[in-house]
């Protein structure tokens, strides 16, 4: 496998492909596509003599990301699949670098899985697809009844899902439902070989999502210039979870227990750097399907830190059932406005939860320079 870091960068290609899309994307939608004008994304400039014209994208925007997305994706349900994340066996993932959204969960044994939500692009495989939690239920009541997608579960967490499958929740599109759309790689073991083909699901009655967060301009002077961050447990085995400020890529490359994440693309490994990183404080109880299995409480409120546009914002998230969006504000109040592009929301056990608590890190731009730098060249030696 080869990483593709420079020349297309993984920024560059996210960039290239929404773009791409909102401008060549036909199908045919189920109703009128809302029209946006997103900031720094350019159709066409053109110059006359001294006069220089930029006509920036208008059309249909992604509810999950701000961003342009095809005209037959503006009506498409989110699909949310399980992706494993325990150790190097699960890496490189396939399918991360087009999501949407990806939450990190906190797992048994203090390491992650994630979420991840695929609403204006699809690729064509996704994995290793791993097992439901609890934490999970919360998550999708999100996302207007997606599609999900996992490989199974105990018997406490699976009846858990069956009651808020019945109850409207999601589309049950895991393996043990829809065992055609899944396969078993050769080229890992299990359980970590586990891959899905959306092509392969059919079509469910499944929502449309509307947004979880809001996008636009920050202010003048919001927050502070920072190069990073850094969400560990401080354990022999915890997980060490690190994003870092990239401009030229315009996201925050993320680093995971010291080593590059990337992402499978067309046979190529490439970069994850979603455009914004929030780390929410959550309260983590014991999952009653297992007591040494967290369980994410993400309805309330709680500390929130925003990375944007190289830039971090300190305040609060809440979200309820009855408005299962976030709302992220400031310390004065007023909310914060994510850039369009992909977000990730690290959940990171706070104060008060019954498992070790996250170290969370402001990473400073001459360290984060030098932790990419090195994290690169031990990518490619």
């Amino acid at each position: 496998m080869r990483l593709r870091n420079g020349g297309r960068s993984a920024a560059a290609i996210t960039a290239a492909l929404l773009l791409v899309s909102a401008c060549g994307g036909g199908g045919n939608a189920a109703g009128p596509s809302p029209t946006t004008t997103v900031p720094g994304v350019v159709l066409t400039t053109t110059t006359a003599g001294s006069t220089t014209t930029t006509e920036e994208y208008a059309g249909p925007i992604g509810p999950l990301t701000g961003a342009p997305i095809a005209v037959d994706r503006v009506d498409a349900p989110a699909l949310v699949i399980k992706i494993g994340n325990n150790d190097a066996k699960s890496r490189p993932q396939t399918g991360l670098f087009e999501a949407d959204l990806v939450y990190e969960e906190l797992v048994e044994g203090l390491k992650t899985r994630f979420f991840a939500v695929f609403q204006s692009r699809v690729p064509d495989i996704i994995g290793p697809v791993r097992s439901g939690r609890s934490s999970d239920i919360d998550l999708l009541v999100g996302l207007s009844k997606p599609m999900f997608g996992y490989s199974g579960g105990n018997a406490i967490v699976l009846s858990e899902l069956r009651r808020a499958r019945d109850a409207g929740v999601f589309v049950d599109v895991g393996v043990l439902r829809l065992e055609g759309a899944y396969f078993r790689s050769t080229d890992r073991v299990a359980p970590d070989n586990l891959y899905v083909r959306p092509a392969d699901i059919p079509e469910t009655n499944a929502g449309v999502p509307e947004p979880l967060f809001s996008y636009g301009d920050l202010p003048a002077n919001s927050g502070v210039e920072v190069g990073g961050v850094d969400v560990a447990y401080p354990t022999k085995f915890g997980r060490d979870s690190t994003h870092v400020w990239d401009a030229r890529l315009g996201g925050w490359v993320r680093i995971q227990d010291g080593t590059l994440q990337t992402s499978v693309v067309d046979g190529v490994e490439v970069e994850v750097a979603p455009a914004n990183v929030v780390v929410a404080q959550v309260d983590y109880g014991t999952s009653p399907a297992d007591s040494v299995s967290p369980q994410a409480k993400t309805y309330g409120d709680g500390s929130v830190q925003v990375f944007t546009r190289g830039r971090m914002i300190e305040g609060t998230w809440s979200r309820s059932a009855d408005a299962p969006n976030w709302k992220l504000t400031d310390s004065d109040g007023n909310e914060i406005a994510l850039a369009p592009g992909s977000t990730w929301v690290l959940l990171a056990a706070g104060p008060g939860s019954r498992f070790a608590t996250a170290k969370v890190s402001v990473i400073d731009t001459t360290d984060a320079r030098k932790l990419l730098s090195e994290a690169r060249k031990a990518a490619t030696s």
